[in-house]
């Protein structure tokens, strides 16, 4: 319990004289409870919705594989498409431009990176 300040002792002494009793405990309380127990009868599980989860994962899954039919991924012949394809996709998802599309000359290589990096 919260300790109250030293100054509200009026309050304290308020509080003690007017404090109910506790109800005493019943001594079969226990047995009591546990009878009730035993003689109740188990909740029945609603029998339409049991067929409702496996509904639902069987068509995430059909979701799934649909959409994993209809995406197309290059099928490259070598491996230097392979590599050219990974490259492209990485550049364009971090938003970099390759290597080799950068000038000779510094001037337009700094406007080209400062434009990059906005």
């Amino acid at each position: 319990m919260t300790q109250l300040p030293p100054d509200d002792q009026q309050w304290q002494d308020f509080l003690r004289q007017h404090r109910p009793e506790p109800p005493a405990a019943k001594a079969d309380l226990e047995e009591q409870l546990m009878q009730a127990i035993e003689q109740s009868q188990p909740p029945e599980l609603n029998r339409r919705f049991w067929a409702v989860p496996p509904v639902i994962v069987a068509g995430l899954l059909m979701l799934w594989s649909g959409y994993r039919a209809l995406v197309f991924l290059p099928e490259p012949s070598n491996a230097a498409s392979l590599e050219t394809f990974m490259e492209n996709n990485w550049n364009g998802v971090v938003g970099e431009t390759s290597v080799r599309t950068y000038s000779n000359t510094t001037e337009e290589d700094w406007v080209l990176l400062a434009n990059t990096a906005q």
